[in-house]
């Protein structure tokens, strides 16, 4: 595979489509898709309670399905070119199941109704974000650009009217739609701006005791570093990339010292959770807890667990110490749909993260770089660490959604490529 700029249709970004030239599939034009996407991203990070925390753009995203279920009554067909993609049908086959064992859990746990409505609506709304989100990605190939940029705008606004978790601005405020700008407008310039660009906004974040997004801002830049080689070359050179992490690791450590009771609170915290879930999984890997653990012990035991961690580290405060189950979503996506659910529970999460690897791989070891790749992985790389360290509710669910619609539009780009190479 020869190494350059490919010609991978996205490297377009950011010229405008025309209607005139828009993808067939795009059901309301491509100012219509695109405004859409962009009205999703931009309130996704503004919330309101119905039963469960609901995110505002999730609205939009039923008003795509409320489109998507009355043209597919009156045409008898699905439209767009998502719907005849395999692999869109796989993954939305595998939700449907893990909704099934909720339920399921849910009735022989004999969870409550008020947990019950919050666990089959959350994955009810995961669902039909996926469809609404792949829909108008791939409709549209810009559209992902309108969604993400929105979507960064949006939280930079949040933390501005709202303000910041914890008054941390560069964690929950500004630092990840910063870091998107900055990367993005490098991947503009060229390749070794954009490496540059990633590992400058990694430093930054590491500094600032944003130690998982730092990580994946330096495993950006180092696998962006990959693409820039031979298809062939490019598995040697896998070591370098793990020496890029054990380097930023160090960088971090050294970097923590004004922040140590912060971030061991989070860690235990964190790791309590893991635990929790894990051990609840094992005790029950078929049927699960049920929906937010309201009848089981996984709440308590987790104070427990996370009550003697803090003691061994000397750190304490945590403000769920007085409150009941369902107050905290727990931070795995995987091993809470695991916890809950079962086996069959988790049966998205497995195939979303199947899709994410593979998608992975080949965009960094059988692909050559575009211009668009480092806000891919960026994108990717995050969704991944999500899937174990971050819950699916509210706002997650559109992000795990749009991280969806993003591999089905990059595997299209690919199949449009091959067509093109195959034909006479």
């Amino acid at each position: 595979m020869p190494t350059g700029t490919s010609t991978y249709p996205l490297e377009t970004w950011p010229a405008a489509v025309t209607p005139a030239n828009a993808p067939s599939g795009t059901a309301w034009g491509a100012y219509g898709t695109r405004t859409t996407a962009a009205l999703a991203g931009l309130l996704t990070p503004f919330t309101v309670s119905l039963v469960g925390e609901m995110p505002i753009g999730e609205f939009f995203l039923m008003g795509v399905i409320a489109y998507l279920t009355i043209n597919a009554l009156l045409s008898g067909r699905w439209p767009g070119e998502i719907f005849r993609q395999r692999q869109f049908w796989v993954l939305c086959g595998s939700q449907v199941l893990a909704w099934a064992a909720y339920i399921f859990s849910d009735f022989y746990r004999d969870s409550s109704a008020h947990d019950m409505a919050r666990g089959w609506g959350r994955m009810l709304f995961l669902e039909l974000d996926l469809v609404a989100m792949s829909y108008l990605l791939v409709s549209d190939r810009l559209s992902f650009f309108y969604y993400l940029f929105a979507e960064l705008a949006g939280e930079v606004a949040r933390a501005v009217l709202v303000g910041s978790l914890f008054g941390d601005i560069w964690k929950f405020g500004i630092g990840v739609p910063l870091t998107y700008f900055v990367i993005a407008g490098a991947c503009l310039v060229g390749p070794w701006t954009a490496i540059a660009a990633s590992a400058g906004m990694g430093c930054v974040s590491l500094v600032l005791d944003f130690r998982s997004f730092g990580a994946i801002c330096f495993l950006v830049a180092a696998l962006t570093g990959l693409q820039q080689f031979g298809r062939r070359l490019r598995p040697m050179l896998i070591p370098l990339v793990v020496l890029t992490m054990i380097v930023s690791y160090a960088f971090y450590r050294q970097s923590q010292a004004n922040n140590v009771h912060r971030a061991t609170r989070s860690d235990v915290s964190r790791s309590s959770m893991l635990i929790v879930t894990s051990e609840a999984f094992l005790h029950s890997p078929l049927i699960g807890q049920g929906s937010w653990f309201s009848n089981s012990d996984v709440w308590e035991d987790f104070l427990v667990i996370r009550k003697e961690r803090a003691r061994e580290a000397h750190v304490g405060g945590f403000p769920e110490e007085n409150e009941g189950p369902g107050t905290v979503a727990f931070h795995s996506q995987l091993l809470v749909a695991l916890a809950e659910g079962g086996i069959f529970g988790a049966s998205f999460f497995f195939t979303f993260g199947f899709l994410l690897v593979r998608t992975l791989y080949e965009l960094c070891f059988t692909r050559p770089w575009e211009r668009a790749g480092p806000v891919f992985l960026l994108l990717l790389l995050s969704s991944l660490c999500n899937l174990f360290f971050s819950p699916f509710s509210g706002a997650h669910r559109v992000y795990i959604a749009a991280s969806c619609g993003l591999v089905f539009l990059i595997r299209k780009g690919w199949d449009d490529i091959d067509r093109r190479r195959i034909s006479p």
